[in-house]
């Protein structure tokens, strides 16, 4: 199984956004155990972690309008990040999709940042993970309607995303775990597909990687 980075190609630590260098690391067969019992059990579920169990009629009934028209499609519970408490959502426009990230009590009037993410309205789960200054938040959503893909995006405390991964497969089934043996990490799983561990990469451990 290929390793999924921004270090994929030859000419070193590229992606479609690599303002930081990330990796989806394929777990070995203890840990995709240990991460699958944690998913079974319901251990991905906390403050820091959403997964998106509603169901699709009950997601339509949600859906909102912001005050200039904006479509909220999709959104997560209450996850705290930093010194915040947000929701992350879908927030659909003419023009395509952003993952909105907002104050989870003033989110219709205080939007704290937005990043343009195709046109898909999926959005299977969130997590917050790491600490202090290194914390982070990670995204995972559908990037184009009707095809069955999903790309991971990291956001850094400014809400500005740093990092966007290539598109892995299945759009609804991945969720975030978060396991007591690494509670600075964060993993993605998805039963059908593959357990990913998201880890951070050194510039010079990218360019070796990607030479």
């Amino acid at each position: 199984m290929a390793v999924v980075s921004s270090c994929a190609l030859a000419s070193g630590c590229v992606s479609r956004i690599a303002i930081e260098h990330w990796t989806l690391e394929p777990c070995d067969a203890a840990m995709t155990a240990e991460i699958a019992r944690l998913a079974e059990e319901g251990e991905s579920r906390g403050s820091r972690v959403w997964n998106d169990n509603i169901p699709y009629e009950e997601r339509e009934r949600r859906q909102y309008k912001l005050r200039d028209g904006t479509t909220i499609a999709s959104e997560s519970a209450p996850l705290r990040f930093g010194t915040n408490t947000v929701c992350v959502a879908v927030a659909g426009t003419g023009d395509g999709a952003y993952i909105q990230i907002a104050d989870s009590m003033f989110k219709t009037t205080s939007i704290l940042g937005r990043h343009r993410a195709g046109w898909g309205y999926i959005l299977p789960c969130a997590a917050s993970f790491g600490s202090g200054d290194e914390e982070r938040l990670v995204v995972v959503k559908a990037p184009r309607t009707y095809h069955n893909s999903s790309r991971v995006y990291v956001f850094n405390q400014d809400f500005k995303c740093v990092w966007e991964s290539e598109e892995i497969v299945d759009r609804r089934g991945w969720r975030a775990v978060v396991s007591p043996s690494h509670p600075d990490s964060v993993f993605l799983y998805n039963k059908h597909v593959a357990c990913y561990r998201l880890v951070r990469m050194e510039g010079p451990e990218c360019m070796k990687r990607g030479s």
